[in-house]
């Protein structure tokens, strides 16, 4: 918890090129070093700045590694390349849904980011690198004549409990509910 007599970070705004905004609200995040909670930082952008935004940050942690210079955050970065990629794909950034593996029986990233998050919820021990490459790995045995079974031995594998291996293997063929 955090001592009640610090100071309040101070608010902070800034309005970017096209409308971005970097800014402190006053909420907070876990810091994953100390478990404590600290002041968030929100980005707000379009569509096509997260998909640029993906791709340079993927090329980052790309360089990176072969330099051996990328510390204990690669898997947080790599999963923020997959998240801000994925988000731009699922609001129609038309060269972020080209980038998406897709094929005509792939699962969409909607059901891939709903399947994820139900291995987040219930797989605490999975790490989000260790998410994404389970349900893209399942996603593409799905995308793949009869891989249905193999998608399955995978989830059972990988999930402490059948449950939540079916809950998983759900999410990637039940087609999502359509935004009001």
């Amino acid at each position: 918890m955090a001592n009640p007599t610090d100071p309040r970070p101070e608010p902070f705004r800034a309005q970017l090129d096209d409308g971005q905004i970097v800014e402190t609200d006053g909420s907070t995040v876990t810091d994953p070093a100390s478990g404590s909670p600290v002041p968030a930082v929100l980005l707000r952008m379009s569509r096509t700045r997260a998909h640029t935004l993906a791709h340079l940050l993927d090329d980052w942690c790309r360089v990176a590694r072969v330099y051996a210079t990328l510390r204990s955050s690669e898997v947080t970065e790599r999963a923020l390349v997959w998240a801000l990629e994925a988000s731009a794909a699922a609001t129609g950034d038309p060269e972020a849904t080209r980038c998406a593996l897709s094929g005509p029986q792939a699962p969409s990233v909607a059901q891939r980011l709903a399947a994820a998050a139900v291995l987040s919820e219930r797989e605490h021990r999975i790490n989000p690198v260790q998410r994404i490459a389970i349900v893209d790995a399942a996603a593409r045995w799905l995308a793949e004549d009869a891989g249905e079974d193999l998608a399955e031995a995978l989830l059972q594998a990988v999930c402490s409990d059948p449950v939540t291996a079916n809950f998983v293997y759900l999410a990637l063929i039940e087609q999502p509910e359509p935004a009001p």
